[in-house]
């Protein structure tokens, strides 16, 4: 074995570039296919400390309001719990958690938690720990308190969690005592919300107790989605009859009959199902968008891997046609097939064990940045350890790529003969060798071509949604978050005058959502006075919001009334509560406030009408808008002036002196809007990377093959050369090795190309046009795929037109 060893090595040494290009290739390759699964793996997984979690379920809601169908929430009406459980459905440990906030006042200064509330048998079922204290007795006492390690060390610093109980803690004029300290949350768990801002801080509250700042009227819903509802299931419980116990309670609730009659006359109101925990990381709108980038990057990953296997294969292929001589020597002395497959299988093993550690190496390196991309958290464990069945599959991937690379191309070596390779009459790998070489480089191209074409269409529609004129301009705007419960915004006066006097500052607006960022907001139905009837996106703002945004005003003046409700619509919504034009539409009444969707009471004068805007994401239609005006502040405020720079400058330096004593972040409306498209960035920056390196794997074949055509058929140039070719005969004769491979690779990547690139728009109502779009990229595609096969026969083209004939013919 150590003899074997000795021998492969030299061989590999005798042929450094080669190896190079073997080793670089599938090391970025398979590190590529490697990162994706362990971010897969983190995604799948869930909080490891739950006991039994095959048994534990989720209830699920899907409202299905007339015309407004919803997705599955992976939520549901907390209500579920209690209703179950008098019915008396076969489940054990049915508990409810819901989701708030908390404002803790600490030394002057509130500290905002995020806040669990939840039943007492929630740790049972979920096996929620602590680190002192009794969880179960903590969410029993009336004004009982658990905190997070993280909020111990956001109010007292390093104090012992030891050391927090029983201290006392007040928020909002209430006072809890802190009978629980719990560990940070897994990332993982079930019950986890992200929130930067508030980090760590968490604090776990029972349903019956004063923590619990929900109404009685909200605790009881039967048609809002407020927080999850676990249980567990019993041995002879299938969780497909969930959905059917859910469905009988929920039309058995009084509440049901006071839906509106749309709702329920011969059709579902809703639809309900119980989810297996083990299915929670694949469902909801944001793990759905992250599974359809991964298997997006997956697929792009694998041909890459294809083509960089398909690059070793080459190379392999060559170097054995090379080394006939050498192969004949061994076979003489008494070598037979095992032998030099053993020899063969070493040469090729030793670049993938090297590429395969340089993967690894590679991806442990990458995944932290890799998941932050993709939204997961800072702790989320993706490759501290390194899961098992992700370093088998990089096992099993180097088994697959030993024997085709080994087993191919020893096929045809291994039966040429022996006594005309002595004689030094090596024997050429004939016209199906090339065309299957050919083959491969046509794979390379095409692959090449397919992915920077969808790479060009992604970059472009990526460009579009950044750019589109929305109704409004984010350019100079700064967006100040005040991080309080929204019914508490502190007093902000002293700092907002302070702000508007400075020179930096043109405008200052409140509202209640970021228009380049928030893209679902409260719909309410209107009613006009002609009786037409409408479904309005509704946000709350202030009456500078609309000239601090660059909107258009088309009529009236966004103001703030006394004793009524006034508001401002755009044009689309003017259009279909039935006026003529937006001059008919000011001062007009109409009817909104009703909840689920219906008729309301609630009178509303429209004093403005701008042009039309749209605050929903580019994958949703744009909704006619109305804004309700209000001079109270709201914890979104923003701020426009001519330089971003001064004015964020302006904000730190007011906001120190005179800002409240609250947490608060600040961030320019163009970045929150790239936030809103971080998963469209994330998939067109990896899919050029790997389109990038697809075209590096098919330069590199496309050398490989011009330069072995040209040591085959060296002599044949020189004669034509003696014969009177010119230099553009030459040249024509070296392309034409190249220009098959490349117009196939053409004529099936561009249609593939252009079919998948359209479908990925179909995914936007509000898309790039199809000539900009995609026939622009699958030109320049196919641009740079000409352009990479002619530099990769450059130099060997060089060498052919500068051939002596003495030299050639000796």
């Amino acid at each position: 074995m150590k003899a074997l060893m000795l021998d492969a090595l030299r061989n590999l040494r005798s042929r450094r570039g080669a190896t190079a290009v073997t080793v670089g290739g599938l090391m970025l390759a398979m590190a590529a296919c490697m990162l994706l699964a362990l971010l897969a793996s983190a995604l799948a997984e869930i909080d490891p400390t739950i006991p039994e979690p095959d048994r534990v379920v989720m209830l699920d809601f899907k409202g299905n309001p007339p015309g407004q169908p919803s997705p599955w929430f992976t939520r549901s009406p907390v209500s579920f719990a209690p209703m179950l459980k008098e019915r008396q459905v076969p489940l054990d440990l049915v508990s409810r958690v819901g989701f708030d906030g908390i404002d803790i006042n600490h030394e002057g200064r509130l500290q905002p938690a995020f806040l669990l509330i939840a039943d007492p048998d929630l740790v049972t079922v979920l096996g929620l720990r602590t680190v002192q204290g009794d969880l179960r007795v903590s969410l029993n006492r009336h004004d009982g308190i658990a905190i997070s390690t993280g909020l111990v060390r956001k109010l007292w610093g390093e104090l012992p969690p030891a050391q927090a109980m029983g201290r006392r803690i007040e928020s909002r004029g209430t006072f809890y005592i802190v009978t629980a300290v719990i560990p940070n949350t897994d990332p993982r768990a079930p019950f986890r919300k992200a929130n930067p801002t508030v980090g760590d801080a968490m604090a776990m509250v029972g349903f019956e107790t004063q923590g619990n700042p929900w109404s009685e009227e909200g605790r009881n819903a039967i048609y809002v989605i407020n927080g999850r509802v676990f249980a567990r299931l019993r041995a002879d419980t299938r969780v497909e009859q969930i959905g059917d116990w859910m469905r009988d309670a929920f039309k058995a609730n009084p509440l049901y009959a006071k839906l509106p009659t749309e709702w329920r006359d011969k059709r579902e109101a809703a639809y309900f199902r119980g989810l297996p925990l083990k299915r929670l990381p694949f469902e909801g709108e944001t793990n759905e968008l992250r599974w359809q980038l991964l298997s997006a990057l997956a697929a792009a990953c694998a041909l890459l891997l294809v083509l960089a296997a398909f690059n070793a294969i080459n190379l392999q292929a060559a170097s054995l046609l090379q080394r006939q001589r050498e192969t004949a020597l061994r076979r003489s002395l008494g070598a037979d097939g095992a032998q030099l497959l053993r020899l063969w299988g070493a040469e090729v093993l030793l670049p993938l064990l090297l590429a395969a550690a340089g993967a690894l190496l590679l991806a442990w390196w990458l995944a932290p940045a890799a998941a932050t991309a993709i939204g997961l958290s800072p702790v989320h464990p993706v490759a501290d350890p390194i899961a098992l069945p992700v370093l088998a599959g990089l096992g099993m991937t180097v088994l697959a790529l030993l024997l085709l690379t080994l087993l191919l191309p020893a096929w045809p070596a291994l039966r040429r003969a022996t006594a005309p390779a002595l004689q030094g009459r090596t024997a050429s790998e004939g016209p199906r060798g090339r065309r299957v070489r050919q083959g491969l480089l046509t794979l390379q191209l095409g692959g090449a071509i397919l992915l920077l074409s969808l790479a060009g269409v992604l970059a472009v529609q990526h460009h579009h949604l950044l750019f589109a004129d929305r109704g409004f301009e984010t350019r100079n705007r700064l967006w100040l978050g005040v991080f309080v419960n929204p019914d508490f915004i502190p007093n902000m006066d002293v700092f907002l005058a302070a702000l508007k006097r400075h020179p930096a500052v043109t405008n200052i607006a409140f509202s209640g959502m970021r228009p380049s960022g928030d893209a679902r907001g409260v719909q309410d139905l209107h009613v006009s006075a002609s009786q037409h009837k409408q479904i309005l996106r509704v946000s709350k703002v202030s009456p500078s919001f609309f000239e601090t945004y660059g909107m258009t005003l088309l009529a009236g003046s966004p103001k703030t009334g006394s004793g009524e409700v006034n508001i401002v619509i755009d044009a689309k919504a003017a259009k279909l509560l039935g006026f003529e034009n937006p001059q008919a539409a000011v001062g007009a009444l109409v009817r909104g406030g009703g909840g689920f969707l219906q008729e309301g009471n609630e009178q509303r004068r429209v004093v403005a009408v701008i042009r039309d805007v749209k605050m929903e994401s580019a994958r949703d239609p744009a909704l006619p808008q109305a804004f309700v005006l209000t001079d109270k502040p709201q914890w979104d405020i923003t701020i426009h002036g001519p330089d971003l720079a001064a004015v964020r400058q302006a904000v730190d330096e007011l906001w120190k002196a005179h800002g409240p004593a609250v947490p608060h972040d600040t961030q320019s409306a163009d970045q929150i809007r790239a936030d809103f498209y971080r998963q469209e960035e994330v998939l067109t920056a990896a899919l050029a990377g790997v389109a990038l390196l697809a075209v590096c794997v098919a330069m590199l074949g496309a050398y490989a093959l011009v330069a072995d055509t040209l040591r085959r058929r060296r002599t044949e140039l020189v004669l034509r050369r003696l014969h009177g070719a010119d230099n553009t005969a030459i040249v024509k004769q070296v392309a034409a090795e190249f220009a098959i491979p490349l117009l196939v690779a053409a004529i099936v990547a561009l249609p593939l190309s252009a079919l998948l690139g359209q479908l990925y728009l179909d995914g936007f109502v509000d898309r790039t046009s199809v000539l900009v779009g995609v026939v622009w990229p699958l030109a320049a595609a196919s641009a740079l795929a000409l352009i990479v096969v002619a530099l990769s026969a450059l130099r060997h083209v060089r060498l052919a037109l500068a051939l002596r004939p003495i030299e050639a013919l000796a």
